[in-house]
């Protein structure tokens, strides 16, 4: 498989859950830890990937030193939970525990903090945060959280907190683990929470504006009671196609009621990594070989029907997104600081 090594860097990532790095919604630059209490940023340039500005983290809000599990105590860890990165990488938002209180904090360059609210206050009470992502428009902010009773996800403004709209639904089966992917074309986005054994949940929402503001509505979709267990590949280069990977099978669901219209197996000797990317034409899916855990990858047709194994070498280390129109970041599944790599898939010749 032709890949070009584009940038090499390393993620503290401490006891952060994953995804460890954030990548901008319009694919432009993408954030990560990089050291006890500061994230940096990369920026996407043409064929290049420069160096970007760093956020402090606000000092009551840092990396977790522990898992939930571990800390001995009731709710959520302290400390960062998920972060995103506007495309102009002029912003951050957080979200993570602070005094005991689940809390929303947007910050400026170098740490200086523009905003910062409770949950409480824009979701409901109970509901601790766990996914943040810029809307399309990066005048706004997607936020999913849970509690015991209800799943919520919330339409912000960037800057200011303003609550746009929150979205209620069924709780998710624990524990869940959610991801937020913003729509390439329409002002909507997709909530992937994977559940274990459970399987995997998706909840859809849009949002309109108006002379009276902005509206948001949930989608109704296949995926609300739940699916087979599936991670994030992409959207089709129109919008109108999701790709999801099963552990066997390359999934092409319909948008936005991810209703199903293809199901692809994979090669016997091929197990998916529940990832991958839509780099032009193809449809790319990360994955191992099941009997010697050695790195593969399996490469499909738009349509998403038609895959074969890529030949060796192909990319390592676990595959974190899409950045611009043909790279993807990775980083290695061990270690911490973890080696991070931004890696181009160039289409080949023919």
């Amino acid at each position: 498989m032709l890949y070009l090594d584009v940038a090499s860097l390393e993620v503290t990532h401490a006891h952060l859950p994953w995804p460890w790095i954030a990548i901008s919604p319009g694919r432009e630059c993408f954030a990560f830890p990089s050291s006890a209490g500061h994230i940096d940023s990369r920026v996407a340039a043409a064929t290049a990937v420069v160096p970007g500005p760093g956020f402090r983290l606000p000092a009551d809000l840092p990396l977790p030193t522990a898992p939930a599990a571990s800390t001995g105590q009731a709710g959520p860890a302290p400390g960062l939970r998920a972060f995103a990165i506007s495309d102009t990488a002029e912003h951050l938002a957080v979200v993570g525990t602070a005094g005991g209180a689940s809390v929303l904090v947007t910050l400026e360059v170098e740490g200086d903090e523009v905003a910062r609210t409770p949950l409480a206050a824009l979701l409901g009470e109970g509901l601790v945060g766990h996914a943040v992502s810029f809307a399309r428009q990066g005048d706004l902010l997607w936020i999913s959280a849970e509690s015991e009773r209800e799943t919520a996800l919330g339409l912000v403004s960037a800057l200011t907190h303003e609550v746009h709209g929150v979205l209620r639904s069924p709780a998710l089966p624990p524990p869940a683990f959610h991801q937020l992917h913003v729509h390439p074309i329409d002002d909507a986005v997709l909530l992937l929470a994977a559940c274990g054994e459970d399987g995997t949940f998706g909840r859809v929402a849009g949002y309109t504006t108006g002379p009276n503001g902005i509206t948001l509505a949930a989608i109704a979709t296949r995926l609300d009671g739940g699916g087979a267990p599936a991670g994030f590949v992409g959207f089709s280069a129109r919008g109108s196609r999701l790709f999801l990977a099963e552990v066997d099978a390359l999934r092409c669901c319909a948008w936005p009621d991810l209703a199903p219209l293809s199901s692809t197996p994979f090669d016997a000797d091929f197990a998916s990594a529940y990832s991958g990317a839509v780099i032009g034409e193809r449809v790319i899916v990360d994955g191992e070989d099941p009997e010697s855990g050695e790195d593969a990858v399996m490469v499909f047709a738009a349509s998403g029907q038609r895959g074969a194994p890529a030949r060796p070498p192909v990319p390592s280390g676990m595959w974190c997104g899409q950045l611009g129109d043909d790279a993807i970041v990775t980083v290695a599944a061990k270690g911490d600081p973890a080696a991070a790599q931004v890696v181009r898939l160039p289409t080949p010749r023919s």
